[in-house]
């Protein structure tokens, strides 16, 4: 089995109705009308998801699908860390209240375009369970994986006969066997026909939105087999009440009533039909198409193009010519099968016998288109193999390119981690430097601190010698006064001690000579000397 599947998303479309004004805006007429086009014939009903949780799982909020705006819960029973630590090693199995959320609105369910890998998906849903299986029923259906799955929801529509089953497993190995091992089995021995079939889901949610998610399509679902009406099912049939069946489904019923609704097939055909959109009336119903998803009734392209616009705009790609009954898929851009209905009858004929002048015109036209089809595919291989060589040699030229700038890179590369590490180096010797430089500053400003008080001590030194000085000046002025009269009274002592001792030793010299008598009796005269102050004042004294 391949691993490439083409996955699913299914989709809840909430009516917002219930929105009043004061929790936004207004929607926009367009949008509305838009949306009403999605939605085409399909009505609103009453959805609830019910989630049973598995005991092996501690609750968690990630359980509920739809928004807290738009649903109603049920308490759920909440087990301790110690229980679900002793319950693993237990047969998982499901019980208790299930988390129910209700709210209004439309189930839709787009298959991606593309195939994509299926290990990254770890939720399968069972499509088309019937009713009479209770959710007991479906538990004890899947209860052999109960250990393997970590919840299961219960999707119902208000649909009379169906609802869906969503199982989400805890790993995706679990879930390929699961799948390989119920994919196409009955679900009881007592109705074989019934079988179980199962879709990849990438993901699940919910939106006001009916449009389809970029890359997917929505398609129509028999309401008897719950299979995809795609390009690879033959014999795809929209009956008058807009039900769309298999053809081998519809064979299987006994009269020409509808499976779903009872409607009979066979009524009155009207003279004219007209277009939703334009409202013209058009002679022959060969020019009306009716869309298999939601029932929408436009004119063809070549009228007013109105049903190949609702393609363009809601991505419902299956309709239904009125007139022949042939299915048309406008993102193939071919008819998908020619079964027809029998008007009298109602019986499903192949389509044999020369056609009528549209389809012959019709005809024609496909001839003509595969015709172009054909010529525009080898000119198309012919550019395929151009471009691819050129493509080849802007790779290689690419390669050259990134060859060179991966050296460069390299060298770029060595050359940072050089200039990183002489980064690094620079910046260790410049912090070093900045502490240097912060402890020579924090030096200078001492230095300059202390040379300040130097210059001031050096100024009150200079004021205190000039003061000193001049103090010194006048002791010399008044030493050298002092001197010179010290020197003028010592002369005058040493005269008069010469004058003294001249007198002693004349008297000495008197009493020792032997005219002393005759000497005192005479008279000394002394010869007149130069005038002077000490003579005077000697003669004064003598």
């Amino acid at each position: 089995m391949s691993d490439l599947v083409s996955k699913c998303v299914l989709r809840v479309e909430v009516n917002d109705s219930h929105q009043t004004v004061s929790e936004g805006a207004e929607a926009l007429p367009q949008e509305a009308d838009n949306k009403q086009k999605n939605r085409g014939q399909r009505k609103v009903r009453d959805i609830s998801v019910e989630t049973f949780p598995s005991r092996l799982e501690s609750p968690r909020e990630d359980w509920g699908l739809l928004p807290f705006s738009s649903r109603e819960q049920t308490p759920m029973t909440e087990k301790s860390t110690v229980e679900l630590a002793e319950n693993l090693g237990e047969i998982g199995f499901f019980s208790g209240n299930p988390f129910v959320e209700i709210t209004k609105g439309i189930l839709h369910l787009y298959k991606e375009d593309v195939l994509t890998s299926r290990k990254d998906a770890l939720t399968l849903c069972l499509l088309g369970v019937p009713c009479t299986m209770t959710c007991h029923d479906i538990l004890a259906f899947t209860a052999p994986c109960h250990a393997d799955i970590s919840h299961i929801r219960v999707l119902r529509d208000s649909l009379p006969n169906q609802y869906m089953c969503l199982l989400t497993f805890r790993d995706h190995d679990d879930a390929i066997e699961f799948y390989l091992t119920y994919n196409g089995s009955p679900f009881s021995t007592l109705e074989p026909d019934i079988l179980c079939r199962i879709v990849w889901v990438s993901r699940v949610e919910w939106a006001h939105d009916g449009s389809a998610p970029p890359g997917h399509t929505e398609l129509p679902m028999c309401p008897v087999c719950l299979e995809r009406m795609d390009e690879s099912v033959d014999g795809v049939l929209t009956i008058l009440c807009n039900h769309a069946f298999h053809a081998s489904c519809l064979e299987k019923w006994g009269d020409s009533t509808c499976p779903v609704c009872r409607c009979v097939q066979s009524p009155e055909q009207e003279e004219s039909s007209e277009c939703e959109e334009c409202g013209k009336s058009v002679p022959s119903p060969d020019a009306l198409w009716i869309c298999l998803i939601c029932g929408h009734v436009g004119c063809g392209r070549y009228q007013g193009g109105h049903a190949a616009s609702h393609y363009r705009e809601s991505g419902h790609c299956y309709a239904l010519q009125l007139g022949s009954h042939r299915v048309w898929d406008y993102k193939g851009d071919n008819f998908v099968h020619r079964l027809l209905q029998n008007k009298a009858d109602g019986k499903l004929v192949p389509s044999e016998g020369p056609p009528s002048e549209s389809e012959g015109a019709q005809e024609k036209v496909d001839s003509v288109q595969l015709e172009f089809t054909y010529l525009l595919t080898s000119q198309l291989e012919e550019q395929r193999m151009y471009f691819e060589d050129k493509l080849a040699l802007v790779e290689s030229q690419l390669t050259q390119e990134s060859d060179r700038l991966k050296n460069q890179v390299a060298k770029l590369s060595d050359e940072n981690k050089q200039l990183k590490a002489k980064l690094n180096t620079v910046t260790k010797e410049k912090q070093a430097l900045e502490k240097k430089l912060q402890q020579q500053s924090a030096k200078l400003s001492s230095t300059q601190h202390d040379l300040n008080e130097e210059k001031q001590l050096g100024k009150a030194l200079r004021n205190n010698q000039q003061q000193w000085q001049t103090k010194i000046t006048k002791l010399e002025e008044g030493l050298a006064e002092l001197q010179a009269t010290k020197d003028r009274e010592l002369a005058e002592l040493k005269e008069q001690v010469r004058d003294l001792m001249f007198f002693i030793n004349a008297q000495q010299t008197i009493e020792k000579s032997e005219h002393k008598e005759d000497i005192a009796e005479g008279t000394v005269t002394v010869g007149e000397a130069p005038q002077s102050s000490k003579g005077k004042k000697n003669r004064r004294k003598r």
